[in-house]
């Protein structure tokens, strides 16, 4: 606590039983409030860490027991509402933006929009940059992933076209936790 800022509470502390005073109130009232004033001003100036664990003693965690971003991504997946977080969403759509320029596809760019409907399915892409992106689309999304083979672009692709949402989609979890 600094010197400055104690004598700032109890004059805060005076003004405010002057003022009352000076309104009428009788001496408890006054100096009850005065008390509360002068006892806010001087617990504000308590110092709180930003970090709860901040005096925390530091525990070294073993390189096979570090968080890796595959588990943070897992966690993004909230499967009690069926949406995904914006880590995994910014992740895949980013993945697919990476095949769909090596295909020639421009996937920001409304010309190409067509071509990019005919490789990854209608609206995915919408969906993905889009807010309330769900589970249903990382999964669409990393399908069309997989599809989108890397290797060389004239070589058929690894697995069959997605199909959209309204023909049904075989989904990780049970309908009942969507």
């Amino acid at each position: 606590m600094s010197v400055r800022r104690t004598l700032l509470a109890v004059g805060a502390a005076g003004v405010a039983a002057l003022a009352l005073l000076g309104f009428g109130f009788t001496w408890p009232f006054v100096i009850g409030w005065s008390l509360l004033i002068c006892a806010v001003g001087l617990l504000g100036q308590l110092m709180m860490p930003l970090e709860p664990g901040f005096d925390a003693p530091r525990i070294e965690a073993e390189p096979d027991r570090r968080p890796t971003e595959i588990s943070r991504m897992a966690w993004a997946l909230n499967t009690h509402t069926g949406f995904a977080g914006q880590q995994i969403t910014r992740r895949v759509s980013e993945i697919l933006r990476h095949r769909l320029l090596r295909q020639g596809v421009d996937p920001d760019d409304p010309t190409d929009r067509a071509h990019r409907t005919a490789l990854i399915g209608p609206d995915l892409w919408d969906r993905l940059t889009g807010s309330g992106t769900t589970i249903i689309d990382i999964e669409r999304a990393l399908d069309a992933v997989d599809r989108l083979n890397p290797a060389s672009p004239g070589e058929p692709p690894l697995a069959p076209p997605a199909p959209t949402a309204a023909e049904g989609w075989p989904s990780l979890f049970r309908r009942s936790r969507r």
